[in-house]
């Protein structure tokens, strides 16, 4: 186990699983903020790329496969059955996050810059080359 990650999946969905309850956690708690600043927020979505993750947060039955799943993640279940929150599934491709986790071709990183709302101040993306050349001289200012 790494030191950012705290829990143990056995299984793809239950680590998507188990990250959407503890991001619903964080949405809960931002949307809660906002409102006491007087920001009301609608209903927010919380997308999650694994279709198996979904079902298992909207489907409140019990599962004989996910018993060993610790009750602490399952509130997600009444989130969503109250209507507080609402989980969707996203495709992979067109997931916001990669730009995160993942290297991007810039065409899929106009798309997630776009989906996120994210615009440099000049409003425009920087080109390949003025990017190479920022990040080269990012690594040269870090390395003195």
């Amino acid at each position: 186990m790494s030191r950012l990650q705290r829990s143990v999946a056995l299984s793809t969905t239950e680590a998507e699983y188990m990250s959407a309850a503890k991001a619903s956690k964080e949405l809960i708690w931002l949307k809660n903020f906002l409102e006491e600043l007087g920001k009301k927020q609608p209903d927010s979505p919380l997308y999650c790329d694994n279709q198996s993750a979904v079902h298992l947060g909207k489907n409140p039955v019990f599962h004989g496969k996910t018993k060993h799943i610790q009750l602490r993640y399952h509130f997600i279940r009444g989130l969503i059955s109250d209507g507080t929150l609402m989980l969707e599934k996203i495709r992979g491709t067109e997931n916001p996050a990669d730009m995160l986790t993942k290297v991007v071709t810039l065409e899929k990183l106009k798309l997630c810059v776009a989906s996120t709302g994210l615009q440099p101040p000049s409003g425009r993306l920087l080109s390949l080359e003025a990017s190479k050349a920022l990040m080269g001289r990012t690594w040269v200012e870090l390395s003195l």
